[in-house]
């Protein structure tokens, strides 16, 4: 979704109004968040994360690091920290849970069988040779998150694959420990492991 500097001014000089007058997580994820990720969190397009069903303190934190300007994924950023910079701290508690709490659906786009074996061994068994770790260590056996890790579970690929290069850029700085597996992985890998998590659910 391409959005121009006009309305996205647009949007952030009324976000303020609409957040005070909306009150509901509800309104406020049909009225800023849907576009890009549905109204239920399943979004569709694979420019835009899932968020159904993901680990709420996931979502503040990274809702957070957009307001700081602490995450800085290229093409979104600027869009996601003018809208991040307009919640407080209850309003961004208040999505988090509005989208934990739905149901995340299977993602119905297609990925090739043999990429998802392959990522299914490394996502359960990782690497010892390379020193890659199990994803379900850390994001649980059916990539349902865990304390530790967000959900990933039918996240798009395209996205999943995106954000593992994103990794090992710059552009999120707190993810310490994910800046460190990605290097062990090659991009074969990476796709494998990409479509492999959005098979699950």
């Amino acid at each position: 979704m391409k959005i121009t500097r006009i309305a996205l001014l647009g949007m952030l000089i009324l976000t303020p109004l609409h957040v005070a007058a909306a009150g509901a997580a509800e309104d406020l994820a049909r009225q800023w968040c849907a576009n890009c990720h549905a109204a239920d969190g399943n979004s569709s397009s694979p420019l835009f994360p899932r968020l159904a069903g993901q680990q709420a303190g996931y979502i503040v934190q990274q809702l957070q690091a957009l307001k700081n300007h602490s995450r800085s994924d290229e093409s979104a950023h600027d869009y996601m920290w003018g809208v991040a910079a307009t919640l407080d701290d209850n309003t961004i508690a208040s999505i988090a849970e509005y989208f934990a709490g739905q149901k995340p659906l299977p993602n119905p786009a297609t990925v090739a069988a043999s990429l998802v074996d392959q990522g299914g061994m490394l996502f359960r068994n990782g690497n010892e040779a390379k020193g890659t770790p199990p994803c379900m260590a850390c994001h649980g056996p059916n990539g349902e998150g865990s304390e530790s890790g967000p959900r990933l579970a039918g996240q798009h690929a395209a996205y999943v694959d995106k954000q593992l290069h994103v990794f090992a850029s710059t552009q999120r700085p707190s993810a310490v420990e994910m800046q460190a597996i990605v290097r062990t992985l090659d991009d074969k890998e990476i796709r494998a492991l990409a479509a492999y998590i959005q098979a699950l659910h």
